[in-house]
């Protein structure tokens, strides 16, 4: 009767390692399919709208101390940003985040180039050259261009 319940026990500790393993699993795969899927809404707002997602931007626009619809931000509404900031002028934030922008970018482009998820070669080529050409005009433009642009304004 003893070594029943120990075989019961086993079975169950088994069943909850089991169910444990699989869950864990369910979430690790859901977090890899959104990280792919923000990569590549990051490549199509990029091709797309010829500038880099809010997502990269935000956090320097709010430092800088503007809204993404161009508004100022309130005193006070934005403290954490004004002082992780404060002893930074806006030139040196928006060269900042200008660098951000072309370190995403050049991993995205590395990321797109490695990514077996075409359907032919064409595509990728020109999604890889879209990039590089993006990252090209990123890297000779001025600040601005890329920070306070917002994805509102273009229509192109």
């Amino acid at each position: 009767m003893p070594i029943l319940v120990v075989i019961i026990l086993f079975a169950c500790a088994i069943g909850i390692v089991l169910a444990l393993i699989t869950l864990s699993l369910q979430r690790i795969s859901g977090r890899v399919v959104e990280q792919y899927k923000q990569k590549l809404d990051d490549a199509n707002t990029i091709i797309n709208q010829n500038a880099p997602p809010d997502s990269w931007v935000q956090p320097f626009r709010a430092r800088i101390g503007e809204r993404p619809d161009g508004v100022p931000y309130a005193p006070g509404e934005a403290i954490f940003y004004f002082v992780k900031g404060r002893d930074r002028s806006a030139e040196e934030i928006g060269e900042q985040a200008r660098k951000h922008c072309l370190k995403r970018l050049r991993m995205l482009t590395s990321f797109m180039e490695k990514g077996n998820f075409y359907d032919d070669d064409r595509t990728k080529e020109m999604v890889v050259n879209s990039l590089k050409s993006e990252y090209d005009k990123w890297a000779s433009c001025h600040w601005t261009d890329l920070v306070l642009t917002h994805d509102t304004d273009r229509s192109d």
